[in-house]
């Protein structure tokens, strides 16, 4: 049996990540999650990560650490820099196995969205370019690499913060008003349907770069009205606002998203509809 190791296991991807024909060693520094046992690991430090590493001496490594509060990062760039980029390097430095990094589609400058596996890289945020340079380590320092690109990760149900669509229903059943920017345009990916894609692709040994994303790209305001609607919620408590107005420390990319082709050709991925998803999240969080 292939023994996986994940690192960031407790955030709400790391949770949705089952792999259970695989031997798992799930780690992360702040273990969040009681649904699992973890093993503790900073992947800032080194030596941690080399004694873990020989130690356990897994065959794939699914790297889903990192700081991606975008605004964090660009307001302690260092600190972004420490965890995305050579914390990944850590890892490929004691690591030989197959690598799979999970990436951005904030590598891109959002001028001219969707993107493809060929389209030019242009990040114009602390968090984009760690995210770019964390890709530069893996193919540098790997030999048994896939870099997946993914965008608006979210999960319905769980404690996890950084889940967008978590928040808008934690907000409207709250009935309170929130402002959603209408220019930002990506297709998001629900965590259940990124493990199973992640699974896929340690099945199928899959190499190289691959993007994902759901069927349709759209803006956050029309994403957020949507979650609204399924979880018949009072949808004209969300204003649609310009990324501008919201006056962020970081730049975003607005028109984002990603072009799923490559991975629909070599491994036969459907591409998930969100409001598809939306309702099978509502159903998961009444059983």
């Amino acid at each position: 049996m292939k023994k996986v190791l994940i690192t960031g296991a407790s955030g709400q991807l790391g949770a949705s990540l089952q792999l259970n024909d695989y031997d798992v060693i799930r780690t992360d520094i702040i273990p969040q999650d009681d649904q699992y046992n973890f093993t503790i690991l900073d992947i800032t430090n080194e030596k941690q990560v080399k004694d873990l590493l020989e130690e356990e001496k897994p065959n794939v490594i699914v790297h889903l650490a990192a700081m991606t509060n975008v605004d964090g990062c660009e307001r302690n760039p260092e600190q972004a820099q420490l965890i995305n980029v050579q914390g990944t390097e850590n890892l490929l430095n004691y690591f030989d196995g197959k690598f799979i990094f999970i990436s951005s589609d904030y590598v891109f400058d959002g001028e001219g969205g969707p993107y493809s596996e060929e389209d030019d890289v242009n990040p114009i945020n602390v968090y984009g370019k760690t995210k770019l340079e964390g890709e530069a380590n893996v193919r540098r320092l790997s030999n048994d690499w896939v870099i997946l690109r993914t965008n608006v990760v979210w999960n319905i149900g769980g404690n996890f913060k950084a889940s967008f669509a978590d928040w808008v229903v934690d907000e409207l059943q709250n009935n309170r008003h929130i402002r959603i920017v209408a220019d930002q345009w990506n297709n998001p990916a629900w965590t259940v349907d990124l493990g199973n894609v992640i699974e896929s692709l340690i099945e199928h040994d899959a190499k190289g770069l691959y993007h994902h994303g759901s069927s349709h790209v759209i803006n956050r305001y029309d994403f957020a009205c949507m979650i609204a609607n399924v979880y018949e919620l009072n949808s004209s408590l969300i204003e649609p606002i310009t990324t501008k107005e919201l006056n962020q420390t970081a730049q975003r990319p607005l028109k984002c998203g990603l072009i799923t082709k490559k991975l629909e050709n070599d491994f036969n991925f459907t591409p998930s509809k969100t409001e598809l998803d939306i309702k099978a999240a509502k159903i998961r969080t009444e059983l």
